[in-house]
């Protein structure tokens, strides 16, 4: 594993060569959470609860619950956002409390690494890891958004909606429970959104042109597990996250 760099969109970032992983981007805004802790706290606030400090909210919906939490003693430190086999509608979400930050017409890049340690069981439930707008009633309503996801198995999508034009299409990746991915969302030309996958890259070209504009491109981390009805299961577990642009 060596550490290297590249210029991406302009901005100099240093990055393992095995992992895929982004260390540092030398951007003006950068933010980064391995799970270590939630700002000292036991477990992650509930929007409408939200502490002092900490970036994190969990939204929750269901009564079975399904649950946000951290995974005890994990290595680096990890979140676990997890349905239960309850048949209604659930939906379990890691986000930043609808405060919004992330200007996408900035060069935004959004980075995560994340497994499904259960796998998306039926038709209808869904995993979901990138940037979007504030929380609604499922991940394919909200008003815009670029993600990663998964429905009724572990093979990745690409995801992008700009308010005008929604694409959910293949990324050429399927998971098993065990593995893990890394999925990095690249902002630099928003005429031509990039998508990777482990390193490797999941869109073509011109494949996502982000039109959205003013307030609709300005988004949060947004990572989640959700189902509309029934008793499918998923477990969306992320190690850390990473998101930078621009200042101006």
């Amino acid at each position: 594993m060596t550490t290297r760099s590249q210029y991406r969109g302009g901005v100099l970032t240093f990055y393992e060569d095995s992992a895929f992983e982004t260390t540092r981007p030398m951007s003006p805004v950068f933010f980064h959470d391995d799970f270590l802790s939630a700002d000292g706290l036991a477990a992650i606030p509930a929007n409408g609860s939200e502490a002092a400090g900490v970036h994190w909210a969990k939204k929750i919906v269901g009564a079975a619950p399904p649950t946000v939490a951290f995974v005890g003693n994990a290595i680096g430190g990890q979140v676990a956002c997890t349905l239960t086999s309850a048949s209604q509608k659930q939906d379990a979400v890691l986000y930043w409390s609808d405060q919004l930050a992330i200007d996408v017409t900035k060069g935004a890049h959004f980075e995560a690494r994340f497994k499904l340690s259960t796998l998306p069981s039926a038709a209808g439930v869904q995993a979901v890891v990138g940037l979007a707008a504030p929380w609604i009633d499922g991940p394919d309503n909200n008003t815009c958004y670029l993600q990663i996801g998964a429905t009724a198995n572990g093979a990745l999508l690409i995801r992008s909606y700009d308010g005008v034009t929604q694409i959910s299409a293949a990324a050429g990746l399927t998971l098993a429970n065990t593995d893990w991915c890394i999925a990095r969302i690249s902002c630099s030309d928003i005429t031509n959104v990039s998508m990777w996958l482990n390193g490797a890259k999941a869109t073509t070209e011109g494949q996502i042109n982000f039109a959205a504009t003013g307030s609709l491109a300005v988004l949060q981390p947004y990572l989640a597990v959700y189902k509309p009805s029934g008793t499918g299961v998923a477990t969306l577990v992320v190690d850390y996250v990473k998101t930078w642009m621009n200042r101006a």
